[in-house]
């Protein structure tokens, strides 16, 4: 089974109360996020990045699919600068 974001993020790559990964609060979760990465430089992000995907590959959930869907579907908003940021970012992970 695929894991969601939430619990990428989160480390829970197992809910063992057989609850959605969508919480009944959308917006409470995404405040969430922000305030786990908020504070956080550049580099502590990446590590961060690097580390979950890590589990993910260690535990078989990467989906190389899923982040090229990502990567194509934001690719287009981008200039050159932001490009050239996002594929220094996928290369490294």
């Amino acid at each position: 089974m695929k894991r969601s974001f939430k619990q990428t993020i989160s480390g829970n790559s197992n809910p063992t109360d057989g609850s959605s990964a969508v919480s009944a609060n959308p917006s409470s979760d995404v405040e969430t996020i922000i305030n786990r990465y908020s504070g956080m430089s550049e580099e502590q992000l990446m590590q961060e990045l690097i580390s979950a995907t890590n589990r993910q590959k260690a535990d078989g959930t990467f989906d190389r699919e899923s982040v090229q869907k990502g990567v194509d579907a934001v690719l287009p908003m981008l200039n050159d600068a932001q490009k050239k940021k996002l594929f220094n970012i996928i290369s490294r992970i």
